[in-house]
């Protein structure tokens, strides 16, 4: 039986089922298990001001008032079956607006990438030295990820594509989690789905951590019998999801995030809608961030040359899901270098969802006198911007090396 009840009625023995508050504020990175004296006090320090506890598996206190079924009656309650910082579901667009702009979910975005790879690198070791998936680790990083999403869609996003060489893999499933919660918002998914999606992203790699680290690692393209090797880890990290209590969904993208929609993908062939919903996002979003970020044998593509190329890949996508992506991206990704009318160079610092086409820029930059020029910030939508943009540019041409710099340090500009 669930109860709700408050810090001060706790003591040893109790079994903690929730924490009322967000994942980032309490102490702790399981979510459920039995107290001891020293658990309580860091809860009673952390500040958190009431718990769920289970009386079926620890002590009960009969003076406080049950809450029982899948999710918690108490309003505000988070839980394991709701996800602990999600709102209710999407509903009509005014209503999915990012609370915060990009320039103030930034450097929150900064530090919950750093944190987050740092645990799937963590995740994916311990797997590979065959410890079990843990969900008890992952599900809170899904709920961080999809809170800082939902806050603002591109702020995390964004960051994601700032990869190390050495840590793609781990820095890859925390990207496409974000990609997924995104874009999952962006369909009008309800909010378990849109948890699910996310935690679909984080593991739909787990089954690298059964490949060889030569294939893994290889800086140079793969020979045809490395390729082989490769194309086994969705079948790996479907069989090594088994054993946890993820969602069907989940099972499914990280089995099929390789399928394509005419059916030339593998391991299984499928085509069209026989491919999950779930697995269609996951391709795209795959293909997205693995495309935009720095490999040892590749450079990026910039956000808006990966898009329009993928729109061209004939039968790879969904093209209704492609199409939603770039809706939820932009059409000029968030550090995206743009010509504008006037002949200044400006990069994109956040998006317009009424307005795709005229986002927030930044311009520093003037190709007439060929010549740096005070950074100015011009939303390209407001009436008094007759500016607007003609063309991407391409970064490397211009060699600037500061660009990045310029959109994701852009609140002390």
């Amino acid at each position: 039986m669930l109860k709700k009840i408050s810090v001060s009625s706790l003591r040893p023995g109790m079994f903690l089922q929730a924490l009322d508050g967000r994942w980032l504020d309490h102490p702790f990175w399981k979510r459920s298990f039995l107290l001891c004296d020293d658990d309580i006090k860091k809860i009673v320090a952390s500040g958190i001001k009431s718990v769920v506890i289970d009386t079926d598996k620890g002590l009960d206190d009969d003076t406080q008032t049950r809450v029982t079924g899948h999710l918690f009656a108490a309003p505000g309650l988070p839980t394991e079956e709701s996800g602990e910082s999600l709102p209710a579901a999407p509903g009509p667009a005014q209503e999915r607006q990012p609370r915060k702009s990009v320039a103030d979910e930034i450097e929150h975005a900064k530090r919950l990438f750093v944190s987050a790879s740092a645990q799937m690198k963590l995740i994916f070791q311990q797997t590979r030295m065959g410890k079990a998936v843990s969900t008890t680790v992952m599900m809170p990083l899904v709920e961080a990820i999809s809170a800082s999403v939902i806050r603002n869609p591109h702020a995390l996003t964004s960051v994601s594509r700032l990869k190390r060489h050495d840590g793609y893999t781990y820095m890859h499933s925390v990207a496409v989690c974000a990609l997924m919660t995104a874009l999952a918002c962006e369909l009008e998914l309800d909010k378990q789905a849109i948890r699910e999606a996310g935690a679909a992203g984080l593991m739909h790699d787990i089954g690298k951590t059964l490949m060889r680290l030569d294939v893994l690692n290889k800086p140079g393209k793969l020979t045809v019998e490395e390729f082989e090797i490769a194309k086994m880890h969705p079948e790996d990290g479907w069989r090594l999801l088994q054993s946890t209590d993820v969602s069907t969904g989940v099972l499914q993208v990280a089995l099929h995030h390789h399928e394509k929609f005419d059916g030339s993908g593998y391991p299984h062939q499928l085509k069209g809608e026989a491919i999950p919903l779930l697995a269609r996002m996951g391709a795209v979003c795959d293909v997205y961030d693995a495309v935009t970020s720095d490999r040892p044998y590749k450079a990026a593509w910039q956000p808006a040359e990966a898009l329009r190329s993928m729109a061209s890949w004939d039968g790879h996508f969904d093209k209704s899901i492609l199409a939603r992506f770039v809706k939820c991206i932009g059409i000029y990704p968030v550090g995206t270098l743009v010509r504008l009318e006037s002949g200044h160079l400006a990069v994109v610092l956040d998006q317009n969802r009424g307005a795709l086409s005229a986002p927030v820029v930044k311009k520093f930059f003037s190709t007439k006198s060929n010549q740096p020029i005070l950074p100015q910030v011009l939303n390209l939508e407001k009436a008094q911007s007759s500016d607007r943009i003609v063309r991407v540019e391409d970064p490397q041409v211009w060699n600037f090396p500061h660009l990045t710099e310029l959109w994701l340090n852009h609140i002390a500009l």
